[in-house]
């Protein structure tokens, strides 16, 4: 076993989860895009030193804490038909980093298909709460590229970097810097909507890996007075031709979102999204926060 942080860290965590997607091609949650997504912004975790378990090819598998403020993410993340280290083996070490780093609230993601997790999480005094969606498309059953509306332009980060990043005002002046030490990255794939007055309407960010030839939406905001215009499915339907575009000559690339609301629901699947798999948050809390 290793154990890594920073730039370090987010490498092999790349790594292990393209490992863990050519294993499998729906097993677990996350991908490598969504690790590279959480990078964003600083953290405390950022120096927090996360175990991986090695064998002769590489990470096989990992224990991830994820400061997100409110609260610590915890993610158990191993390459599907692993003979070694068992899940149950690689939860005891989780139990142990969130008991050593004397953490408060931990949540986790399970799917509810993951009877030995959801076990484990009930066994350990975790409460299920929110729930999630996964789904999928192939690229070639994507909806066709939709018109960006009248009094709308549509820009991209690889052709307009003068100004400052559309996602800096949630994420901080830092997210275009720290989004450009991530891999998976690409600048042409980093959207924007604007009105012909140059105010800011809406944004998106997709990813593709080459190597797992899987493409991704995350994240993607309408700001509240734009919305309900068309601007979220021009920006969906340009993103994701311009990731199937980016597969073509590969392969067949498959596209993945997940959401919890059913308004993002009803969106993606008229871009051509079938829901494959449900998750729920599990949360735990030190006893003395629970009484308060």
């Amino acid at each position: 076993m290793v154990r890594l942080s920073g730039l370090e860290y987010l490498a092999r965590a790349t790594t292990l989860l393209q490992r863990a997607r050519l294993a499998d091609p729906e097993a677990g949650i996350w991908e490598a895009v969504d690790l590279q997504w959480w990078w964003r912004t600083p953290r405390s975790s950022d120096t927090a030193e996360q175990l991986f378990w090695m064998d002769d090819e590489g990470p096989v598998a990992a224990v991830v804490l994820t400061n997100w403020g409110h609260a610590w993410g915890c993610d158990s993340i191993r390459v599907p038909g692993s003979p070694d280290p068992s899940l149950r083996a690689i939860w005891r070490r989780a139990l142990e980093a969130i008991e050593s780093s004397s953490l408060d609230i931990v949540d986790v993601l399970a799917r509810d298909d993951d009877v030995e997790l959801r076990d484990l999480l009930t066994r350990s005094g975790f409460i299920a709460g929110e729930r999630s969606i996964i789904a999928w498309m192939d690229a070639r059953a994507r909806a066709a590229v939709a018109a960006v509306p009248e009094g709308f332009v549509f820009v991209d980060r690889a052709e307009h970097t003068t100004k400052a990043h559309p996602m800096r005002r949630r994420n901080g002046d830092t997210v275009e810097a720290r989004l450009r030490q991530c891999s998976l990255y690409d600048p042409a794939l980093d959207f924007a909507i604007e009105t012909v007055d140059g105010e800011e309407a809406g944004d998106a960010l997709f990813w593709f890996d080459p190597v797992t030839l899987v493409g991704m939406l995350e994240p993607m905001r309408v700001e509240d007075r734009y919305q309900r215009r068309g601007l979220a499915r021009a920006l969906l339907s340009v993103g994701l031709d311009r990731l199937a575009r980016r597969g073509a000559r590969r392969g067949a690339t498959r596209l993945k979102v997940g959401y919890s609301s059913e308004i993002a629901g009803k969106l993606y699947a008229g871009a051509g999204f079938e829901p494959t798999t449900r998750a729920t948050s599990h949360r735990w809390s030190k006893p003395d926060r629970q009484e308060r």
